[in-house]
Formats: structure tokens, C-alpha cells, sequence
């Protein structure tokens, strides 16, 4: 019988990391989902599991109960994971038919969560956080038209389309772990094709996370009701009548209006330099984490660099 070896230092460090990572989140990890986000090395499930019974060095960082991966002495998370997840189907389930008026708009290719609720990860507070991707030349008239229907309905205080981009603009960056981490986060509503598009366009993630694959179109109709529908041919057709009469001119207004009335408030934007108004890409990162996660990422490290080394270190049996 083959006994499982022992991980590599690399290896090591690629599993306390992806769990470090995701605990800056207060979100620990099944096995599935440390395969998926395993930071710069491949593994499957099997694998990992061999990895953690046979390092002392990971078993002194990280504690596995409850089918969860989380930092030792963390135990939490896993009643805080449960909790928001609940609270996230339900605030999901709430929102479904502002999620529905954004997958229906004309122009628009693709439509996805992000950021919490994505990740099943939400509080009471958290934002409707979308991923849009929009034709050519729609970017803005997609993002105004969409937040005024939002404001009547009653939904503007919920809906966030804080990222658009056109199909001409499928690159986003910069291309490091942050944005990485976002992209395979992303939970597709509707627009299947366009997001493995998206993904090819931003070939880099695979640097940071080898193991991750797209999204299957089966996933969409996990999110909730009166979402991930088609591209109909109703809007197909209104598409273009559109674009043979008023919607050329009313993306040059829609750019030139919200952009000023953006503009206007740049100085309440405390990380100008995650936000973009351009053409095929209008990124409303106003208030982005990013500096502060990767902060924190480094401080966390560091912390867990200074476990006692592994030759001193009894093994744990994972429970």
C-alpha cells in the first residue's frame, strides 16, 4: 500500500494561503471550494485532503471541522458562512425581479453577480454588486437606463452596477490576485457564452488559480427565481430598431450627462484609481477594498510565518 507524502513547502503555502485569503472574507472553505481557489498549484480534492493529514506545519496554521477549512481557532466562520448564506438566498429570492430587469435589457450580453452575494457571503446591508457586459458603443446608455428604471421601481438603493463593459472591453486588470480572485468569484445570471468569452479574454487567472473552471450554464438556475433567461427575439428586434434610430445619440448624452454628474463627485471617491469612464468601460469602484485586503493578506501571512516550524509539531488527525 502507497502511504499519501508529505506537501512541498509550495504546496504548503499554496493551501495556507487560499485559506488565509478567503478567511479575510470571514468565509471558510469546503474542499471543493480550496481546490477551486488553491492559489498557484494544482490539486484535486483527494490530494488537498493528503496534503493537510500529513503536514504538521498546515494542521498548526488551519483547522478542518464541520467539512470546513478555516484559520486555528476561527471555528466562527462556519456559523457566520451558514448565517449569511442563508440571509444571501433570501435577499437574492427578494431581489429577484431587479435581477430579471437587468437580464432583460437590450444591449445587454451578460449579467453577473459579484462581490458578496456571489460568494453566498452577504449581510442585512449588502449591495445587488452586478458585473455587466453590454454591446458595443451601449456601455453607458445600458448603465443609465438601467439605474433610472432601478429608481423608479424602488431599487436604486439596492442595485449597484458598479462595473460595465462593453464586448470590445472583455480585458479587465490589473492582472493580479485581487482581480483574479474576483473573476472566478463571478456568478453568471445570464450570458452563458459571453462569460467564457469574458474568461478567455483574462487568461491570467489561470496563473493565480490553475484549478478553476467556468461556470456551467446548470449553475444559473441555482442563483433564483425569474433569472439567467435568454437573449429573447422581442429584444433582438427592438435591439434594432434602436440602433437605426435613437440609440447612437442617446449613448453620446447618456456619456456626456452621467459623466459630468460623475465627475461632480470624484472628490468623495476615496480610490480614484479604481475607477474608469471611458467609452466601452465605465468602472464605479468608488470605495474599492482592494489596498486594504492585500494589507491584510500580507499581515495574515506574516502572522502565520511565525508557527512554530514543523519538525516540532505533532500530527493532528483532521476531523
Amino acid at each position: 500500500m502507497i502511504r499519501p507524502s508529505a506537501p512541498t513547502r509550495a504546496q504548503e503555502r499554496a493551501f495556507q494561503q487560499s485559506v488565509i485569503y478567503a478567511s479575510l472574507f470571514d468565509y471558510p472553505l469546503t474542499v471543493e471550494q480550496l481546490r477551486e481557489s488553491l492559489i498557484g498549484q494544482a490539486a484535486d480534492e483527494s490530494t488537498l485532503t493528503n496534503w493537510y493529514q500529513c503536514s504538521p506545519r498546515l494542521q498548526a496554521i488551519i483547522e478542518f471541522a464541520d467539512g470546513y477549512y478555516f484559520p486555528r481557532g476561527r471555528y466562527a466562520l462556519v456559523d457566520t458562512r451558514e448565517r449569511r448564506e442563508a440571509r444571501s438566498r433570501q435577499l437574492l429570492a427578494a431581489h429577484a425581479r431587479a435581477l430579471a430587469l437587468v437580464t432583460r435589457m437590450p444591449f445587454v450580453r451578460m449579467v453577473a453577480l459579484s462581490g458578496s452575494l456571489a460568494h453566498l457571503n452577504a449581510d442585512a446591508g449588502a449591495d445587488l454588486d452586478l458585473f455587466v457586459v453590454a454591446a458595443p458603443g451601449r456601455v453607458w446608455s445600458v448603465t443609465v437606463t438601467t439605474l433610472a428604471l432601478a429608481r423608479l421601481c424602488g431599487w436604486r438603493t439596492t442595485l449597484c452596477l458598479n462595473y460595465v463593459v462593453s464586448e470590445r472591453a472583455l480585458m479587465v486588470g490589473p492582472a493580479d490576485l485581487f482581480s483574479a480572485n474576483q473573476i472566478i468569484h463571478l456568478h453568471p445570471l445570464t450570458g452563458i457564452a459571453v462569460y467564457r468569452r469574458f474568461l478567455a479574454e483574462n487568461r491570467f487567472v489561470e496563473r493565480f488559480y490553475p484549478n478553476f473552471r467556468a461556470r456551467s450554464a446548470e449553475a444559473v438556475a441555482d442563483v433564483g427565481p425569474g433569472v439567467g433567461l435568454g437573449f429573447s427575439r422581442a429584444v433582438a428586434a427592438l435591439e434594432s430598431l434602436l440602433n437605426y434610430t435613437l440609440a447612437p445619440l442617446y449613448e453620446r448624452v447618456c456619456r456626456v450627462a452621467y459623466g459630468w454628474h460623475l465627475r461632480r463627485r470624484a472628490h468623495t471617491w476615496r480610490s480614484r484609481d479604481q475607477v474608469r469612464l471611458e467609452a466601452e468601460c465605465l468602472k464605479l469602484h468608488t470605495h474599492s477594498h482592494r489596498h486594504e485586503v492585500m494589507e491584510q493578506f500580507e499581515r495574515a501571512l506574516e502572522q502565520a510565518a511565525t508557527v512554530t516550524h514543523e519538525e516540532s509539531l505533532p500530527v493532528r488527525v483532521a476531523r
